[in-house]
């Protein structure tokens, strides 16, 4: 048996990288009723997701609704939301219930995690471009959870 140069070993498996590009891209084939009924396969489908929000430093941003009752305007002032959250093994699938037909599977994600994620002041006050006075607290996570179970939707 001959041993193979260099030049060969780098070859052979961009030769073989060439014959699997050259089958993907073969047109596609409609199928009938027939063919599709055949197929099979796993359905639905599973979210992964990395989320940053204001995370550069020096990061100032505000979100405002306001809310009118009785002719007075109120504004819920989220003030500095920012942070990193992680998403992990969201799962959406169709599903027939026993009770209530077909239904939509909502399978919780196995792994959330966090870090500084939240709200640095929540107020409520008639001026939205006001600094927040009087801050009703915050809401600040870091750290991690596991989650397991599943959420059932259906239509009415």
């Amino acid at each position: 048996m001959r041993a193979l140069t260099v030049r060969q070993l780098f070859l052979l498996p961009l030769l073989a990288l060439l014959g699997l590009l050259g089958q993907a891209a073969q047109a596609a084939t409609p199928l009938d009723d027939a063919a599709l009924a055949r197929v099979s396969g796993r359905d639905g489908i599973v979210m992964n997701a990395h989320l940053e929000l204001n995370t550069q430093p020096g990061s100032n941003n505000r979100v405002s609704l306001g809310f009118k009752v009785q002719g007075n305007t109120s504004y819920l002032l989220l003030d500095r939301v920012s942070g990193t959250l992680d998403l992990l093994g969201l799962e959406v699938k169709p599903a027939t219930s026993s009770s209530q037909g077909d239904v939509i599977q909502v399978g919780m994600p196995s792994f959330l995690g966090f870090k500084d994620f939240g709200i640095r002041a929540i107020g409520v006050q008639g001026d939205p471009l006001a600094p927040i006075n009087n801050s009703l607290g915050q809401i600040q996570l870091s750290g991690s959870a596991q989650m397991q179970g599943q959420l059932l939707m259906w239509a009415k």
